[in-house]
């Protein structure tokens, strides 16, 4: 055995503002349970992508996106989600606030600047999500 790695003892947090708000989804693609919490995102706004039942994040000033800060995700949990995106999202390191005032550092995953127009006009939902796609997507990624 070597030494061990430096994402071996990684510990991040993860914002999640689309469908790995919803538990069943984050342990759908990284096979466990992660403590949570609410936590609002200023300066990003969330819409529809075209043709995905998910939605994509874009920095936008004066706009606030709510989700979920994740906590006590390690190198492996992490490398789940960096395969689980597409390749049209780009992981960035943000401040998130939560509902008690305290800023957190996460990671989450923000649309590139050239996939910008794969951006619909219109906001996602989550209960409209949960409503018309999680079975299926989670069918797609068991």
């Amino acid at each position: 055995m070597g030494m061990p790695s430096a994402t071996d003892t990684l510990m991040v947090n993860v914002f999640a503002y689309g469908t790995l708000q919803l538990p069943e989804v984050m342990f759908a693609v990284t096979g466990r349970k992660f403590r949570s919490q609410t936590a609002r995102l200023k300066d990003f706004a969330r819409y529809r992508l075209h043709g995905k039942s998910y939605p994509g994040i874009r920095p936008e000033f004066g706009a606030t996106v709510g989700g979920l800060v994740y906590s006590g995700i390690d190198g492996q949990g992490l490398a789940s989600l960096d395969a689980f995106e597409d390749v049209f999202y780009h992981r960035e390191t943000v401040r998130v606030i939560t509902p008690d005032g305290m800023a957190w550092e996460a990671e989450t995953y923000v649309i590139n600047e050239d996939s910008h127009g794969l951006l619909l006009p219109e906001a996602w939902n989550l209960e409209d999500f949960k409503c018309s796609q999680l079975s299926s997507f989670l069918l797609r990624h068991e």
